[in-house]
């Protein structure tokens, strides 16, 4: 008799612990599915993004890539547009407004993965694409932030749960010709204002010291 009352006993509390677990278990597994889901989403963005900067670095070194990759064949002579000092003008806009125009269009396209409505979600201020100039240097950068919408609403929330991301790549835009171009145009400009003599003797005053100190360096 006590033998039987103690399995009904154990069988009872294998019944509570299976209404407790089970659940816990249940919806532990699915939230490290959705999460998965998620971070599968953030990986395909940033990939996206990282795709999407050097292709923008891309075509504000090479101004005739947008016309190779539209017409499949190298330009003509009379449609070749080198823009000469475009980096030091920062003449670049096209090139930012094609690239954040082409960004939008790729996110859009991308799927919501294995649960519907897991799309990313962004509005037109939270995409910033720009061409940084810095006269010596140059750099193209993309910076996204955006939320990935959980499926299930959780427990005691009125609204589904958001994820907040953010993708952010830059690049240098590096082009040797142009960069002694662009030196080449200031320093015309400084010697027709007559600032050269005195810039020359500045930097041979330098060079002396310089060379002064490191031979005083080595004795």
């Amino acid at each position: 008799m006590n033998k039987e009352k103690i399995k009904r006993n154990e069988s009872g509390v294998v019944i509570v612990e299976a209404t407790i677990v089970f659940p816990v278990m249940f919806l532990a597994i699915f939230f490290m599915i959705f999460m998965g889901n998620a971070y599968l989403q953030k990986a395909r963005i940033e990939s996206l993004v990282n795709r999407m900067a050097v292709e923008g670095a891309a075509r504000c070194v090479d101004p005739m890539l947008t016309t190779i990759e539209e017409k499949g064949e190298v330009p003509k002579f009379g449609d070749y547009h080198s823009k000469p000092y475009r980096y030091l003008i920062g003449n670049m806009d096209n090139v930012v407004t094609d690239i954040e125009s082409d960004t939008e269009k790729e996110l859009k396209k991308l799927s919501s993965g294995l649960f519907s409505g897991m799309k990313p979600i962004f509005t037109d201020t939270d995409l910033n694409v720009n061409y940084n100039s810095n006269f010596i240097y140059s750099t193209f950068s993309i910076d996204l932030d955006y939320k990935i919408q959980m499926p299930v609403r959780l427990l005691g929330e009125r609204s589904n749960y958001m994820i907040h991301f953010s993708a952010y790549n830059e690049l240098p835009v590096t082009d040797s010709p142009d960069f002694i171009q662009n030196t080449d145009f200031v320093e015309d400009l400084l010697e027709r204002a007559g600032f050269m003599d005195s810039i020359n003797d500045v930097l041979n005053k330098v060079t002396e010291w310089t060379k002064k100190y490191k031979d005083a360096g080595t004795d």
